[in-house]
């Protein structure tokens, strides 16, 4: 392929780049070729190449993950944080397939924090349900919850049901109704911003340097007793939160 003269040779790069993601010729999440493979493509040199991923990766199009590679990004999955709205609708809403994939269940004392929202005594025992919350098959986000034991005896037996398989089947709001507590709601959003630990880069298929979106979220039940405490960390790139009022 011959670039034109007279203009910046990674500038060009980068727009050719950025018209195979506009075309649908590198979809969203798909994997870029090498640097060496696409400085062949263009006739440039490899940091010529670098320097337009750089570039893209800058304007939102691409992010760059230590030791997998350079991927498209994917269209942001609206994410609405009301008192009744859950993950399964607002991703069907946005026309994607909501799973969910259990990755621990641990019964434990309560931590502090934990204990704090629940109001249960620190050290009481509680349910900790780690899983991968995703979006046609895409990582969205890593969740921790935690349930008083005394009032969710079954919770955890419920949870290794599901096994360790994605599932269109775990369903937070079902697995409540079950146990009488259909008729909960957010309570208190606690919502910032860090990097990720290496456990949620791993799970959430992202590099280190890219940003979490984390919420921490007390749900209640109809007389506003703490049913559930929820940890969630969002890749950043992939989601947009609102927060309905």
């Amino acid at each position: 392929m011959t670039l034109r003269s007279g203009v910046d040779r990674w500038k060009q790069v980068s727009e050719l780049l950025a018209d195979d993601i506009s075309t649908g010729a590198l979809a969203p999440g798909a994997r870029l070729p090498s640097s060496r493979a696409l400085a062949t493509r263009f006739g440039v040199h490899r940091h010529t190449v670098l320097k337009a991923i750089s570039h893209l990766q800058d304007q939102g199009l691409l992010r760059v993950e230590q030791g997998r590679g350079t991927f498209v990004v994917e269209h942001a999955v609206q994410v609405r944080l009301g008192q009744q709205t859950w993950f399964e609708q607002n991703l069907m809403d946005s026309h994607f397939l909501p799973t969910r994939q259990v990755l621990t269940v641990l019964e434990m004392p309560a931590p502090a924090d934990a204990a704090a929202a629940l109001a249960v005594g620190p050290g009481d025992p509680v349910v900790r349900i780690e899983h991968l919350g995703e979006a046609d098959g895409i990582p969205i986000y890593f969740g921790r919850h935690y349930f008083p034991a005394a009032r969710f005896p079954r919770v955890a037996d419920d949870f290794r049901g599901f096994g360790t398989e994605r599932s269109t089947e775990i369903v937070f709001a079902r697995i409540l109704e079950a146990h009488g507590f259909g008729d909960f709601r957010r309570k208190a959003i606690r919502i910032g911003a860090r990097l990720p630990d290496a456990e949620e880069a791993r799970y959430l298929q992202m590099g280190r340097a890219t940003p979490l979106v984390e919420t921490r979220i007390v749900f209640v039940d109809r007389q506003d007793r703490p049913v559930m405490y929820g940890f969630s960390a969002y890749c950043s790139d992939r989601v947009e939160l609102t927060i309905d009022v």
